[in-house]
């Protein structure tokens, strides 16, 4: 897996860059990531119950907070959705995605969360439990029980992944 911090990492980073239900009916389908395109590899379905899907999920959800695709954010988000950051603050989805609005597509915004991806290389370990899904993002030198940099968890309803909670700390 390639290091994924843009999703997790906006909280993490102050939620300064950028860390959600209207259109359930539209399914969410992830673009195919360059590698994808240039071997011709199938799309994944976002709409699947599978820890695949989450990752594509947890991938394309960094991707629209920076890119400000406010759209992709209300059909992720449940209503109730809470993001918390390293000092304990909540951060609704109401927050989140008037960042992402407003924010979106900065060259600065990008420029921040790559230089903290290249200091912060992150994996992510992800569990499937019935209709509960949990993404974690660890720090690979250290392994995944050593280093929980923080959590997303999503509730499978109504033929979708949907982000209810986030959690994020300062582990290294």
């Amino acid at each position: 897996m390639q290091p994924n911090l843009a999703r997790s990492l906006p909280t993490v980073i102050g939620v300064a860059v950028a860390g959600l239900l209207g259109g359930l009916s539209a399914p969410l389908r992830a673009a195919p990531s360059n590698s994808a395109a240039a071997t011709g590899a199938a799309r994944v379905d976002e709409t699947e119950r599978t820890e695949t899907a989450l990752h594509t999920i947890a991938k394309h959800w960094g991707e629209a907070e920076l890119t400000g695709d406010v759209a992709y954010l209300e059909q992720l988000m449940a209503p109730e959705y809470k993001s918390i950051d390293p000092k304990g603050v909540s951060h609704p989805r109401a927050m989140i995605i008037a960042r992402a609005k407003r924010e979106g597509g900065s060259a600065e915004a990008r420029k921040r969360v790559d230089a903290f991806k290249q200091a912060h290389p992150t994996e992510m370990s992800i569990v499937v439990h019935g209709t509960l899904g949990i993404v974690s993002y660890f720090n690979p030198s250290r392994g995944v029980d050593n280093s929980i940099r923080g959590s997303d968890v999503f509730v499978y309803e109504a033929q979708r992944w949907h982000a209810v909670y986030s959690m994020h700390n300062s582990a290294e």
